[in-house]
């Protein structure tokens, strides 16, 4: 996904890919949201594990395809996005994070977020967006939905700290 692609359909955030330089401002968006990293552990977030959000991508996919994307209102990180391009098959576009700073939540930035991004994977000539979510997370399950995702196969991620998560796949076809 060109980074200008995705900023021209969404003019009202200033965009910027996110490096280790902005891990600070991201260890922040995420402590906003505790819950979410609660299910992969329960051990405080630490700044280990946002390096790894920056970073981490399946073995078979060259670290290039990785893309972390902030957005950023009033030069305030509000959200963050990370997707995966060209994975789990070369025209999908793989949501691996959306996140949304607490404060901006139910205030419409991540369904504006996602059409955005929508318009600009079709410019690509992406035809389908994909991503897991924790399934016992229903708030989750319903804003993708509404976005016209549908729930496919559940898996289970192995957690660090033991046990398994379940996560459901969902998709979005484009054309």
């Amino acid at each position: 996904m060109k980074l200008a692609t995705l900023q021209a359909q969404l003019p009202d955030f200033e965009i910027r890919l996110l490096t280790l330089a902005d891990q600070e401002a991201l260890l922040k968006l995420e402590q906003s949201n505790p819950r979410y990293h609660q299910y992969f552990s329960p051990e405080p977030l630490t700044m280990t594990e946002v390096q790894h959000d920056l970073t981490a991508h399946p073995d078979e996919l060259a670290a290039a395809q990785k893309q972390v994307f902030g957005f950023y209102l009033a030069h305030r990180l509000v959200a963050v996005l990370d997707v995966l391009n060209q994975y789990p098959q070369e025209q999908f576009l793989f949501v691996g994070l959306l996140m949304v700073n607490k404060a901006y939540q139910r205030k419409s930035v991540g369904r504006v977020i996602v059409t955005g991004l929508m318009q600009a994977a079709l410019q690509a000539n992406i035809t389908a967006i994909q991503l897991t979510r924790v399934t016992a997370d229903e708030g989750v399950a319903r804003f993708w939905q509404k976005l016209g995702f549908e729930d496919g196969n559940q898996l289970f991620l192995p957690l660090k700290a033991g046990g398994r998560l379940a996560v459901t796949t969902m998709t979005r076809l484009l054309q």
